[in-house]
């Protein structure tokens, strides 16, 4: 490294000495073309020519815009088909190319040449011809940094506004009204936009065109004066070039020596961040392959790293580059088990596995793949990482969960098993129900009122849990049976019972029973689906669904108060419906109270009737909805939960059940309330049924 840096070093001194060489030869030139300067000022003469050649295109180019304002608006307010249209858009795309011709001549130099229209009998146009010289290619013209970029623009609002046109002609042609009145509002604002363009960029070529008048003006003076001058400034520019090459020399045989020694030094930095880079590599590379679970790196179309888990997982290879040699990818091992659930190297919809993984994220994907210790299942994970602009990385990873797949499937076993379970211990309780029918009655009569309330009770406790928590709820009844039915047993063989004591067990068995019926019977009402409208007391449903709800808040502290103003509310539609409206509006509730930590949560429900309305209202003291998003509440997919908690389709469902199922009205609005001497800030939901 250090001797590239001395190497580069006597190369830039190499370069100072040629530099210096052609500055000489440069000096030497000019004292030679002094002989010839007399000829040079008759060709300034040119230059003022050459200055008017070029504002005349300049005169061109604002005609030609003009032109192309007049038919861009043409497009739209003169035109009544598509096939006028693209008249008049070739037109303007040849007007545009005409421009973008004069801007090259500008430029580079050349030759313009414009048919003019005359109004003479059989001489209807003349051609003209311009010649413009650039004399210095290596200046850019600034009409050509000023209109080239505002003529791609105008290309872009010309090719933006025909499929607006197109759009608007396709609904028109189709009577969609609704969306063309839209779109001819959209397209009306676009035209609103569009006079300041056209003024800009023909003001900025006239201020273009007036600094050329200008520039041609102060030609011909400095024209008048350099023929005076020349001489005397001649002497003095020599004797400058000389001093400022000297100058230049100087400075720049400092700069090259401190560069070299800069050089030297970057090179002794960049040695020691390669060996930085390298640690840190090998530390990465540690903390990859100390991940337990199978991690890849990919570009989308070939493997680029992968952990130690890769080749620990599929014997017979030695490294990463051995695996790389005979698969090009990971998804050559998937294994198709005939589960949907289950990722495989197929096409999804035109996707890739990897692109479906990508674009749904909430989802669990998982993949089944073979080494020789057998089938392995596990959860598979894709992650897109931007390195540029152009370039980006995969990363795959795959978490063994085969033990977890083998407690699903035996738990789904034992969920298989559980009915005939449960309908064998209730044929057998129904059996010993018959054979102590009688001895039982005269108590049963006595206490049912009790076990009626008992029953309630475990009822509003049980269906908190929902379906999934049905065979978790059932297993004390069924161990409590089980324990009871073996304590008499053994009481028996012992000869140690009494009769009270075999009626109290028999008891308890009868009301876990009825328990684990009244559970199913309750969930299966709920969600049994109402096949035609008919008459139900709203306060029952709401009591149903407060059922439901009870166990869930009773164990956030939620408080219920109800308040009937008649003892029942008759109305006409889907009991099942609005019982699923009910709980919608509970469930938010709820989640309101967790997010903004009430301490004191409440909701009050109040019915009582109005006109010819039965009117429900719920309301809570969550802190009410931010008055941004109260208008927006029961738009289809609009939440303010996280993506895990909620879809937005809730309350937009509740609203169409009310509104469309059942003839009804379903608002919400902010109320200010009062809960233990403490005023709070709340939502209220209102719902207007029809009464009967």
């Amino acid at each position: 490294m250090i001797k590239l840096s001395l190497a580069n070093k006597q190369n830039t001194l190499s370069k100072l000495i040629l530099l210096v060489s052609i500055f000489l030869i440069g000096i030497i030139s000019l004292i030679v073309l002094h002989f010839f300067f007399l000829n040079l000022l008759e060709n300034l003469d040119d230059k003022t020519k050459n200055q008017e050649a070029k504002i005349q295109i300049g005169e061109y180019i604002v005609n030609d815009l003009y032109k192309i304002r007049s038919d861009f608006y043409e497009i739209a307010t003169t035109t009544t088909n598509k096939r006028s249209r693209e008249l008049i858009l070739n037109r303007l795309k040849q007007r545009v190319k005409t421009i973008k011709n004069a801007l090259d001549i500008l430029e580079n130099g050349g030759e313009l040449k414009r048919v003019l229209r005359l109004n003479i009998v059989g001489h209807n146009n003349t051609i003209k011809k311009i010649n413009y010289i650039k004399e210095n290619k290596s200046i850019v013209s600034l009409e050509s940094i000023d209109l080239r970029p505002k003529l791609e623009q105008l290309i872009n609002m010309t090719n933006q506004l025909k499929l607006l046109l197109n759009k608007a002609e396709l609904y028109r042609s189709s009577k969609n009204h609704k969306e063309f009145e839209k779109l001819t509002k959209k397209i009306t604002r676009f035209y609103k936009l569009t006079p300041a363009f056209f003024i800009r960029i023909t003001e900025n070529t006239r201020r273009l065109q007036y600094e050329g008048e200008i520039t041609l003006q102060k030609l011909q003076n400095q024209i008048k004066k350099e023929k005076m001058q020349y001489q005397k400034l001649e002497l003095i520019l020599i004797a400058s070039i000389i001093f400022i090459v000297l100058i230049l020399t100087y400075f720049i045989v400092k700069q090259i020596n401190k560069n070299a020694k800069t050089l030297f030094d970057l090179n002794t930095q960049l040695e020691k961040k390669m060996q930085e880079l390298k640690m840190q590599e090998a530390a990465t590379r540690g903390i990859l392959d100390g991940q337990p679970n199978i991690v890849v790196v990919s570009n989308g179309e070939e493997m680029l790293d992968a952990n130690s888990a890769l080749v620990d997982f599929f014997n017979g290879y030695n490294t990463f580059d051995d695996f790389k040699d005979e698969h090009a990818c990971i998804c050559d091992f998937f294994q198709d088990i005939n589960r949907k659930d289950f990722i495989l190297d197929i096409d999804y919809d035109g996707l890739m596995w990897y692109e479906y993984i990508l674009q749904n994220p909430n989802k669990l994907h998982k993949v089944a793949m073979k080494n020789l210790n057998g089938l392995h299942y596990f959860s598979i994970v894709a992650k897109k990482k931007l390195l540029n602009d152009k370039n980006f990385i995969i990363i795959i990873s795959l978490n063994d969960i085969s033990k977890e797949i083998k407690v699903q499937e035996q738990l789904a076993k034992l969920n298989d098993n559980l009915e005939n379970i449960v309908d064998s211990k209730t044929k057998q309780l129904q059996d010993l129900n018959e054979t102590l029918e009688k001895k039982v009655q005269e108590e049963l009569e006595k206490n049912r009122a009790k076990d009626k309330k008992m029953i309630q009770q475990s009822r509003f406790a049980a269906l908190g849990e929902m379906i999934g928590n049905i065979a978790h709820q059932w297993r004390q009844p069924l161990s409590a049976i089980s324990s009871t039915a073996s304590s008499m047993q053994l009481q028996m063989e012992l000869g140690i019972n009494q009769k009270e004591d075999i009626e109290k067990s028999y008891e308890s068995i009868i009301t876990y029973v009825e328990f684990l019926t009244q559970t199913i019977e309750d969930f299966r009402n709920f969600f049994k689906e109402d096949k035609e409208k008919s008459e139900f007391d709203i306060q029952k449903i709401l009591k149903n669904s407060l059922s439901i709800t009870a166990a869930s808040y009773k164990d956030r502290n939620i408080d219920v108060l109800t308040n009937f103003k008649e003892d029942i509310n008759i109305t006409f539609g889907f009991p099942n419906e609005l019982s699923q409206v009910f709980l919608n509006i509970l469930s938010n509730a709820k989640d309101a109270f967790t997010n903004n930590k009430i301490k004191t949560p409440q909701v009050t429900i109040n019915i009582f009737e109005k006109d010819a309305y039965n009117i429900i209202e719920i309301i809570d003291n969550a802190g009410g909805i931010d008055i941004k998003n109260i208008e927006k509440i029961f738009d289809p997919y609009f939440t303010t939960k996280h993506q895990t908690q909620g879809t937005g389709i809730g309350l937009y469902m509740s609203k169409e059940i009310i509104q469309k199922h059942m003839n009804g009205l379903l608002n919400v609005e902010n109320r200010i309330i009062t809960v233990n001497n403490t005023t709070y800030k709340g939502a209220c939901f209102t719902i207007l049924l029809p009464k009967l």
